[in-house]
């Protein structure tokens, strides 16, 4: 993993928060967000539609669904990011979306990056354990450029 501080001005420690909602009941997982004063949740699943359970579905057709609904009731917004998406949910080594973001993890955490300036950011996925989820992929390259992570 290279390390992108050189490469980039971003001296500012900032944290990103990840969370996974699998096994997790719609309330225990808002409270824990609300506990660690998170503003704004950024869905990194490729297909948001897809869920076990049918609160944390996101329809990206029409803007709209059970999971953004939830997370407004307790005053936190709601993102989806498809370009951090891991395009391949039957790899379970992760290997392609690791081979995208070894080639374009600038480009993809852009819009990530100018999300977290001023608030408290936490990236979504359905895995609750990072280590087995591509947010882990994700969170090494934020940690390269300088960011604090906390997997909750």
């Amino acid at each position: 993993m290279p390390n992108l501080c050189n490469t980039e001005l971003w001296y500012r420690m900032t944290t990103f928060y990840t969370v996974g909602y699998g096994g997790r009941h719609p309330q225990h997982f808002v409270g824990l967000l609300v506990q660690h004063s998170i503003a704004l949740v950024c869905d990194v699943r490729a297909e948001p539609r897809r869920a076990y359970r049918g609160i944390y579905t996101f329809n990206p057709e029409k803007n709209r669904g059970p999971l953004p609904r939830l997370l407004a009731e307790a005053g936190i917004g709601y993102a989806w990011l498809p370009e951090l998406g891991n395009p391949d949910r039957q790899d379970p080594t992760i290997q392609v979306f690791q081979q995208l973001m070894a080639q374009e993890a600038a480009q993809r955490l852009q819009r990530l990056r100018q999300m977290v300036q001023d608030t408290a950011v936490c990236l979504l996925c359905a895995e609750q354990d990072a280590q087995r989820c591509h947010r882990h992929i994700i969170t090494d390259y934020l940690a390269a450029y300088g960011y604090g992570i906390q997997h909750l």
